[in-house]
């Protein structure tokens, strides 16, 4: 267990996988993140694991009941902020494909005054790092470009 700080979380995300472990494991050493906590019953596999990207962007991961229910990931894509953690969109891009993470879209610059990389984890849910492209450009002028197309 890591001594990570605790605070009321204002939100967060709680996902559905196959394997906790496995999924904690991926974000952990594909993504960087650390683990706040794994719970796990008496000689059974984890059935929880809350993950954390940087402060206030942290992650649930949940065991499945009933595998066979729904499809994973399906319409579910996660955002972070990439320069949060000290990275850019293009380190994050380079580690997680040097890990065999599937990189679903980019490294790319969007319209919308971003630089983004959309992964998927293991379960198919979609992680996207954005930044900033151009910190110096007012509300006016990005949605202006980003209508332009």
């Amino acid at each position: 267990m890591s001594k990570e700080e605790s605070y009321v979380m204002p939100s967060f995300p709680m996902l559905t996988a196959t394997d906790v472990e496995t999924s904690s494991r991926w974000y952990q050493d594909v993504l960087g993140f650390r683990n706040v906590f794994t719970m796990a019953m008496p000689g059974s596999k984890p059935v929880l694991a809350h993950l954390r990207w940087v402060k206030y962007a942290d992650l649930l991961i949940t065991a499945s009941r009933a595998p066979e229910e729904r499809p994973r990931g399906v319409g579910v894509n996660l955002y972070f902020q990439a320069g949060e953690s000290g990275r850019t969109v293009d380190e994050i891009a380079a580690t997680a494909k040097a890990k065999g993470a599937t990189i679903v879209e980019g490294p790319t610059d969007k319209p919308w005054n971003t630089r983004e990389v959309t992964l998927a984890d293991p379960d198919g849910y979609r992680l996207t790092f954005t930044q900033v492209r151009n910190p110096g450009r007012n509300f006016e002028e990005v949605v202006g470009s980003a209508m332009k197309g």
